[in-house]
């Protein structure tokens, strides 16, 4: 063999041992390969949207009023939440009205179902001692007041692989003083 033969032929041997090498690789016939586990995309949570659906009076004393305020709560996350804490500060006619940390213990946390809508009401004391007599006249009137709602609220979620987080909030509009 010539030089030039002998190269060729060590070549052919080289791509020979690769070769084999690349099929030794591969999974015995019959052996299932493992797949891969399906990669499931994470949902982007979505913050529950707030809104004050009314104030009604709900028993008036001399200087005392309790008031029932409805909220609305709206989830747009393809898995339940629940209000478990909730904190706030209410504004009527740009003075401050109330404010508290807590739910009340005797109230049951709300559980809003996947992509849809709960209503709940909480209840305050409102002192008319420090209020504009202007604010005390439209109770009696039961007219339209303008009002700002801020705070924040702790929500839990049920769904495997997500933690709860928290929701802030800062609502402001009108609504009419109800008499229930």
């Amino acid at each position: 063999m010539r030089g030039e033969e002998l190269g060729v032929y060590k070549l052919k041997w080289f791509f020979l041992f690769i070769a084999v090498c690349l099929i030794s690789c591969k999974t015995a016939p019959g052996m299932p390969e493992e797949a891969a586990p399906p990669v499931q995309e994470a949902a982007v949570i979505q913050e529950p949207e707030f809104s004050i659906t009314s104030i009604a009076i709900i028993r008036g004393e001399l200087v005392n009023v309790t008031l029932r305020v409805g909220m609305k709560i709206e989830n747009p996350n393809p898995f339940p939440v629940t209000l478990a804490a909730f904190s706030y500060t209410l504004y009527g006619n740009g003075r401050f009205w109330a404010s508290d940390s807590s739910r009340d213990e005797s109230q049951d946390s709300i559980a809003i179902a996947a992509e849809s809508t709960e209503e709940d009401d909480f209840f305050l004391t409102l002192n008319f001692i420090d209020m504009d007599r202007q604010l005390l006249d439209q109770f009696i009137r039961l007219e339209n007041v303008h009002y700002r709602f801020t705070g924040s609220a702790g929500l839990s979620v049920e769904a495997q692989g997500y933690a709860g987080f928290t929701s802030n909030f800062d609502l402001s509009g009108f609504t009419q003083v109800l008499d229930r």
